[in-house]
């Protein structure tokens, strides 16, 4: 309605020649931009989903292989899967927060509860966590083979996966730090689609000097550049928060389901303390729900005043603590 308003009453207008070959210059130029972005998202959902189908199959190496002689080597043995089941969790949960660049623990985070001292110390060190988490699991099952529970073969079965979870962390970090596109291209697709937003009023206005028609052809052809040029952007950060990003947080309640399900030692111990909550979510540091670093705990002092002691004294006395038993 404003570009027929100026075409009437002052002549003023943008000749379409050359509007069309703007528009052309710039669809190509956001077309390529959505392309290279669903690649990019389609790359990161790819190597996500070999990571979990790697996290599964050694869930189940672990529950299907183990030959034991004596009681204690059969103690020693679901002892090894619940510490494997409460490292992937770890693990898991570590490379969500390495994916959303986040270095500090939710408030109310159970993950000391899941490590011990020594193993929350390393963990805590670590530059790049879920490697931490890598190599307690190999450790697990190094002690497993060393007890003779675990023949070599199958040994150098769950450690082969185990190396396939590092390449694939490794891409997954990569596709994190390296930005889709270069600034400046991602910056000028930006500032076109806007300003030819703002120029198609004043192109479409040389032909059709109908206010309701102009007006709606000008809203279409904006809505269609503006939108492509969105959806090259959301589909830069597949890890973040938005609705079109995977949603990490689901799918580790989905593992920690299953591994209660097939390791129910595991379940018995620590399903009073989840990892992973329907109402919990990993924030990155730039959004603005994120708890300021004053309100969080520290690691080093985080304590459960949730668990009362009686409890503490069951789990104690689960695991073996022979001094905790007359307290069942």
């Amino acid at each position: 309605a404003i570009g027929v308003y100026f075409k009437e009453n002052y002549n003023l207008f943008v000749s379409d020649t050359s509007h069309t070959l703007i528009a052309t210059t710039i669809g190509i130029l956001l077309i390529l931009k959505a392309i290279l972005a669903y690649v990019h998202y389609a790359e990161a959902r790819r190597i996500f989903f070999e990571f979990m189908d790697c996290v599964r199959t050694l869930c189940v190496h672990a529950h299907a292989y183990g030959v034991v002689d004596s009681e204690q080597q059969a103690r020693d043995l679901i002892l090894a899967r619940t510490s494997i089941c409460r490292h992937l969790c770890v693990l898991y949960y570590s490379l969500v927060m390495s994916l959303r660049r986040q270095p500090l623990l939710p408030k109310d985070s159970h993950i000391s509860l899941y490590l011990s001292p020594k193993e929350l110390a390393v963990w805590e060190a670590s530059d790049i966590r879920p490697f931490a988490c890598l190599t307690m699991l190999d450790a697990d099952i190094a002690r497993l083979r060393d007890k003779r529970i675990l023949p070599d073969s199958v040994a150098v079965m769950m450690s082969t996966e185990i190396n396939t979870m590092i390449k694939l962390i490794g891409r997954m970090l990569v596709i994190r730090d390296v930005p889709t596109i270069p600034f400046a291209y991602f910056q000028l697709c930006n500032w076109t689609s806007v300003l030819f937003a703002l120029s198609a009023p004043a192109a479409i206005a040389t032909h059709d000097t109908y206010y309701p028609s102009a007006a709606a052809l000008s809203f279409l052809l904006s809505l269609t550049v503006l939108g492509i040029n969105a959806v090259g952007n959301q589909l830069q950060e597949p890890w973040g928060l938005g609705v079109n990003d995977m949603p990490l947080m689901h799918h580790g309640l989905t593992l920690q389901h299953e591994l209660y399900t097939f390791f129910p030692f595991f379940h018995f111990r620590y399903s009073a303390f989840p990892l992973f909550l329907e109402t919990t979510e990993i924030l990155p540091p730039d959004d603005p729900r994120a708890a300021p670093a004053s309100m969080v705990v520290e690691l080093g002092q985080q304590k459960s005043f949730w668990v009362s002691a009686r409890n503490k004294i069951l789990a104690a006395g689960r695991l073996g603590n022979r001094r905790l038993r007359r307290f069942r």
